[in-house]
């Protein structure tokens, strides 16, 4: 198995620049990540795709946030808009066996519309389950209130987008859901005790932690670790997400340049990984930074591979008709109504 620096890393604009065909050559980053600065029309997005295999190799994991809802990264003219997470969950709660054929259906579709634009990892489903007074910054993004709701979504969304070439990512592990302030800009506390974290916000992930990949979240959970937020937190990486939790795939961080994280991104790289993680997400493409994080955690005991499932995931091809798709699932929301 060939192995890559443990780093998933943005780029600045719509097209590769020389400094940065030449930063991926020099340290062979595991993956790149998609914002919408990247998205200006479908031909050109895969232009970028095809040229990012083109300096790497064809099983680059290249990676979106294409939530649905207001987390939408591909926004360019004639674009598919893809609903809500709690649109969709509302679905399944109203009708199990309706709701859960939408909900498939729309990662179908989903999965066909980046496939088709060379992206094979998007980082849903959300298993965040919303407490009263959350921040805001999941809100809509989680299917439901109800643990089993989140739980049976995930299943469908993973399984769905599995099926079609894109491999999910669940996220925020473990839980995301109470946090009342945004970890964009400050650092969340949680005080919740573990054991009623371990019955809730825990049981979507337990339900799910057969998948490949899963993305931390920035918070401090006081009952569980005092001092470090879930990232940085050998308690939460280890005796939670590993063994409480049983997740066996690989970890990445949420993106370290955000505001609750406290210290440099270099040492959130190095750190993150002695914790735990498997791979450092750094999403704002600034170049000075990203040469300083892979100089800092580029040592062979970090170097990592891409596991044979996902690239099983990656080679499947997509066949489906995507105006049937789409014809399907407007009828079955229109069945739901």
């Amino acid at each position: 198995m060939n192995k890559y620096l443990p780093l998933i890393c943005g780029i600045e604009s719509s097209e590769l620049s020389e400094s940065e065909i030449q930063f991926i050559k020099e340290f062979n980053p595991w993956g790149i990540i998609i914002f919408d600065r990247n998205c200006k029309s479908k031909n050109q997005l895969s232009e970028l795709t095809d040229a990012l295999k083109g300096v790497t190799h064809e099983d680059l994991p290249i990676i979106i946030d294409q939530e649905g809802g207001r987390v939408s990264r591909i926004n360019y003219s004639n674009s598919i808009v893809f609903k809500s997470a709690k649109v969709l969950g509302d679905a399944l709660e109203k009708n199990t066996e309706l709701g859960s054929h939408a909900l498939s259906l729309h990662s179908k579709i989903m999965a066909f519309s980046l496939r088709e634009v060379g992206i094979n990892i998007n980082t849903i489903p959300v298993l965040d389950i919303l407490s009263k007074d959350e921040s805001g910054i999941i809100g809509d993004r989680s299917y439901s209130l109800n643990k089993e709701i989140v739980t049976k979504a995930g299943k469908v969304v993973i399984e769905s987008l599995s099926a079609n070439g894109v491999a999910p990512v669940i996220k925020h592990i473990p839980g995301h859901g109470r946090a009342k302030v945004d970890s964009h800009l400050d650092l969340p506390i949680i005080e919740t005790s573990i054991s009623e974290l371990d019955d809730t916000d825990f049981y979507p992930f337990k339900g799910n932690n057969n998948t490949d990949l899963a993305m931390t979240a920035h918070i401090i959970y006081k009952d569980i670790d005092n001092d470090l937020p879930g990232t940085l937190s050998k308690k939460i990486i280890n005796d939670i997400i590993r063994k409480k939790i049983g997740f066996n795939g690989l970890i990445m961080t949420d993106d370290i340049s955000m505001k609750a994280i406290k210290i440099s991104v270099v040492d959130a790289a190095v750190k993150s990984l002695d914790a735990g993680c498997d791979l450092v997400l750094h999403c704002n493409a600034n170049m000075n930074e990203m040469v300083s994080i892979a100089n800092s955690i580029n040592r062979d005991a970090n170097l990592i591979g891409i596991p044979d499932h996902l690239i099983k995931i990656f080679r499947i091809k997509c066949t489906a008709q995507l105006n049937e798709l789409k014809e399907e699932l407007k009828k079955t929301l229109e069945a739901l109504d």
